[in-house]
């Protein structure tokens, strides 16, 4: 889920508001973005989807593991950090 961030609307039914305050509260509970920033990365690497499990290699399992925490950090695959 993103970010939600609420205003105050005047003439919004106290019980509506809260409902609202509850939602845009739950929205920052385990931001995937968030929890991305914690990691670095180190060195550079190509983005890489696709992981070999026939016969794995040691780039191949750092590098989708660098793209991973790559789209962590910028909330999907196709947004930049």
């Amino acid at each position: 889920m993103r970010k939600l961030y609420a205003r105050p609307l005047p003439g919004v039914p106290p019980a509506i508001a809260k409902m609202f305050d509850e939602i845009a509260a739950a929205s920052l509970d385990g931001d995937i973005i968030d929890i991305g920033q914690a990691y670095t990365i180190t060195g550079t690497f190509t983005p890489t989807r696709n992981l070999n499990v026939t016969t794995p290699t040691a780039a191949n399992i750092a590098a989708v593991l660098a793209t991973l925490i790559s789209d962590l950090k910028a909330g999907g695959s196709t947004k930049t950090v």
